[in-house]
């Protein structure tokens, strides 16, 4: 087992992971402002480069009553603390050492943060009776936690 860790250079991996989760994140950002965009009028409807979560926000909400300012408050607040994933994710990807995770500020912060927002949608999701995405928010969580737990199980002080 020691000559696996010695062939695998674990911190470009987890370097890797870093970078991995800020490009992901900034990809939902920007796909989610198009769709935001695209349900103003500024976009038109032929537009396909969108996340088609204003939709989904409104084929779940309306038949519960919820108010259109409602989802539309809801939906910015997602983009917002997606848009903060991003940056914290390429903050820690830009100032990563490979140091435990509880010395890799940086990296706990975006974890942490991001683990936030998927438990917010989690919630939510229970309380909009909205199961068929819940799967997916539950395993973005859980590859959310199997990062934090890679981040410090191979950090240089574990695998030395």
């Amino acid at each position: 087992m020691r000559a696996l860790f010695e062939c695998i250079n674990f911190p470009w991996i987890k370097r890797g992971l870093l970078l991995f989760w800020a490009l992901w994140y900034s990809v939902v950002v920007t796909t989610n402002v198009l769709n935001a965009l695209q349900a103003l009028g500024i976009l038109p409807a032929s537009f396909k480069f969108v996340s088609g979560n204003w939709q989904w926000i409104n084929q779940t909400m309306n038949p519960l009553g919820v108010p259109i300012a409602m989802q539309a408050f809801l939906f910015a607040g997602a983009i917002v603390w997606e848009m903060l994933c991003a940056i914290l994710f390429f903050v820690a990807w830009a100032r990563f050492r490979n140091r435990t995770l509880v010395e890799e500020k940086e990296s706990l912060w975006a974890c942490a943060v991001a683990l936030a927002l998927w438990c917010a949608f989690q919630v939510l999701d229970e309380a909009f009776l909205a199961y068929d995405p819940e799967s997916v928010h539950r395993v973005i969580f859980i590859e959310t936690i199997l990062t934090m737990m890679f981040l410090q199980l191979m950090s240089t002080e574990n695998t030395a």
